[in-house]
């Protein structure tokens, strides 16, 4: 897998999310060339000791024009493009960036395609249930959601009636290093390292939590497997666990430091109760199945906060 892509030219937009600063350590590691596209950002402290390694530049894949120039200069053999929204922006920032920037991706692309064009997608296209299939409805709870399903309609456009060489992956709950403080997982181990209190909902949403190595994993195969253009994949471990499970299964591995309150925050009226994937055809297509089990994954993210608390703070900090 990784000889494929070395001495390559890869674009990461979204580079300094959480996602994308580890597929850019992993690009980096392996001997590539990156060059990040990002928002001028708080984020973008996750690539602070990469400076050397990388060419990072700041811009907006809103902007047509600065989207344009880069693609013109760089010349990308890979687009990984994970630029996104948060859940907490309005209704038109998510389809603006989400759609409407990654038409701009795509239109910068025409005249300089890629090997592989990679787009990631979300569960949040299906809405609720478990077992999800690549061919589920397509029923969003949320604009954000919506707005995914908006930008994955546009990208098996450009595939079909462009050939433009484009690879999906809908991601289930990824974890591990560089999270937001905020996130679930984080603000578990976090507050239970400084034991804090811990109120929580009820815990019974089931999530498919897969940790950031395999997701970096699918990201490469994606790029470089000889799958039709257009293809869909989802990533996650294919297996449903509710957030209570999650919750004790990671304060467990902490040495249960503290007790979770839940019951002690009521469920959102949107919340999404059930979500996972079947991933049998990222397994077959792709060649591509988790390799950290749920507790391998906890514990290596555990280790990873214990050591990078000073993260923590620097993004909780107005």
């Amino acid at each position: 897998m990784s000889e494929k892509i070395k001495q390559k030219q890869s674009l990461v937009t979204g580079g300094a999310g959480a996602i994308g600063i580890n597929l850019v350590r992993r690009l980096i590691k392996e001997g590539h060339k990156v060059t990040v596209f990002s928002l001028p950002a708080k984020d973008l402290v996750r690539l602070k000791d990469l400076e050397s390694d990388v060419e990072i530049v700041t811009g907006d894949v809103t902007d047509a024009e600065e989207v344009k120039k880069i693609i013109a200069r760089v010349k990308p053999n890979y687009v990984f493009h994970l630029a996104s929204t948060t859940m907490s922006v309005t209704p038109v920032k998510h389809i603006e960036v989400n759609a409407i920037g990654t038409v701009n991706m795509l239109e910068a692309l025409l005249q300089n395609k890629p090997e592989r064009f990679v787009f990631t997608g979300s569960a949040a296209v299906y809405g609720s249930g478990n077992n999800l299939k690549e061919n589920s409805p397509l029923l969003p709870d949320t604009v954000f959601g919506a707005a995914k399903v908006a930008t994955s309609a546009i990208v098996e456009t450009y595939a079909r009636a462009y050939g433009m060489p484009t690879t999906e992956l809908r991601f289930f709950l990824p974890f591990g290093p560089w999270e937001h403080p905020n996130r679930l997982i984080p603000h578990i181990i976090l507050s239970a390292l400084s034991k804090k209190e811990m109120p929580l909902t009820e815990g019974k949403q089931e999530r498919d939590p897969t940790y950031i190595d395999d997701i970096v994993d699918a990201l490469l195969l994606a790029a470089t497997r000889n799958v039709p253009y257009g293809s869909i994949f989802n990533i996650g471990s294919g297996e449903a666990v509710t957030v209570r499970q999650i919750v004790e299964k990671t304060l467990a591995l902490m040495g249960n430091p503290v007790r979770p309150e839940f019951g002690k925050v009521p469920t959102r009226d949107n919340e999404i109760m059930k979500m996972s994937a079947d991933i049998t055809l990222a397994k077959k297509e792709l060649g591509w199945q988790p390799k950290n089990s749920l507790s391998d994954g906890l514990q290596k993210t555990i280790d990873w906060w214990k050591e990078n608390l000073d993260f923590a703070d620097f993004m909780r900090n107005p």
